[in-house]
């Protein structure tokens, strides 16, 4: 299948590409992973001002009204450059609220995303480390027309920035819900930052008897097991393209270095084992590209297809971590120093390899879909 870039994604590709290209360079990468968040945010405003936050939300609640697959563009090119920007989070929970809440919290809350006053970030993994809703365990107790949430979410990406986060409960009947509770300084909310190894902020979050209203409630039961699992899957889908662009951009810089370091008289590109690492690293990011945009196609298209968002981040995360070490192999010693840019690339793909679930976790979630 053709998976060609419409006109509106050549444009958005060619805007995102000379953006980024000048505000999200090594030095930017690099202040942000070591801590200087100023960085970080005055970039994220600026991709405020450019309408990214509200790409994929409807028109009527002021977002762009542009699809899944547009957003992967966008995310190719994002994960090109490194951009430490929580374009993924914010888009995948618009996405959510949008197909799964109600009329009054769409009209609250997408609005507020779009304009960039509220920032939505997930926090689904806890103590076990698992994608999966049976793990569930931060609870949730009626009272009155609150709800009181008691627990401990992990690896919540981009909580010191974000206002509110679109957490995963267990009722006190026993049923799962999807709720939008706001952290930013919340009495009740305490945030530990965590050394990651994606170089972008990551916190654990406990939720200490916080009030939150009931009318925040995005889904609950059954509904609320479909959501998240299309959260998931639109996380995955949206990592996969993030690798996409990874990958594509570390094949280009290891083109350029073997075509221009010289061992033995002559460029070390030309050496023949060199040759089949670079060929196998530009099938592995082909792979990875195609797979991820035929997930985004099929969201756009059919709403929802867990079983092409599980084979997208399946490959994007066995082959582009592998992509990355072939990368350090054809650099030579230089790949794996400090100065060098490579080692962000590869700590970033090992960070989102296991984002929204591991090649393991959705391995096992499509053999039981299948049966097997």
């Amino acid at each position: 299948m053709d998976f060609g870039l419409t006109e509106t994604q050549e444009l958005i590709r060619r805007s995102a590409r000379e953006f980024l290209k000048d505000q999200s360079d090594s030095e930017t990468i690099r202040s942000v992973a070591s801590g200087n968040y100023d960085a970080l945010e005055n970039l994220w405003k600026k991709t405020i001002e450019l309408g990214w936050p509200g790409l994929v939300i409807p028109e009527e609640f002021g977002g762009a009204g542009f699809s899944f697959g547009d957003l992967a563009v966008l995310l190719e090119e994002l994960g090109a450059t490194l951009a430490p920007v929580p374009i993924v989070e914010s888009a995948i929970t618009s996405w959510i609220i949008e197909r799964y809440g109600s009329e009054s919290i769409k009209s609250e809350i997408l609005p507020q995303i779009s304009a960039g006053d509220i920032l939505l970030t997930p926090s689904i993994v806890e103590r076990n480390g698992s994608w999966d809703t049976s793990s569930t365990t931060v609870a949730a107790t009626k009272s009155g027309s609150n709800v009181v949430i008691t627990g401990e979410k992990r690896f919540v990406a981009f909580a010191q920035q974000a206002t509110h986060s679109l957490t995963t409960i267990r009722m006190d009947d026993g049923e799962l819900a999807l709720i939008a509770i706001p952290i930013w300084k919340a009495e009740g909310i305490h945030q530990t930052p965590v050394d990651h190894a994606s170089g972008v902020p990551v916190s654990s979050i406990t939720f200490n008897e916080v009030v939150v209203p009931e009318a925040n409630i995005v889904a609950t039961g059954e509904k609320a097991v479909k959501a998240i699992q299309e959260l998931v899957s639109a996380g995955s889908v949206a990592r996969a393209a993030q690798l996409a662009g990874l990958g594509r951009a570390v094949l280009d810089a290891t083109v350029s270095y073997t075509t221009n370091r010289e061992q033995f008289g002559r460029p070390v590109g030309t050496f023949q084992a060199v040759q089949h690492h670079l060929a196998e690293m530009a099938i592995a990011a082909k792979q990875v590209n195609h797979l991820a945009h035929s997930a985004a196609w099929s969201f756009s298209r059919e709403g929802y297809s867990y079983e092409r968002a599980a084979q997208a981040k399946i490959a994007a995360s066995e082959k582009i971590s592998t992509l990355c070490w072939t990368a350090h192999q054809c650099h030579g010693a230089i790949g794996f120093t400090w100065e060098h840019d490579l080692h962000l690339y590869t700590r970033r793909a090992l960070a989102w390899k296991t984002d929204y679930g591991d090649a393991g976790f959705h391995k096992s979630n499509l053999a039981d879909t299948m049966g097997l």
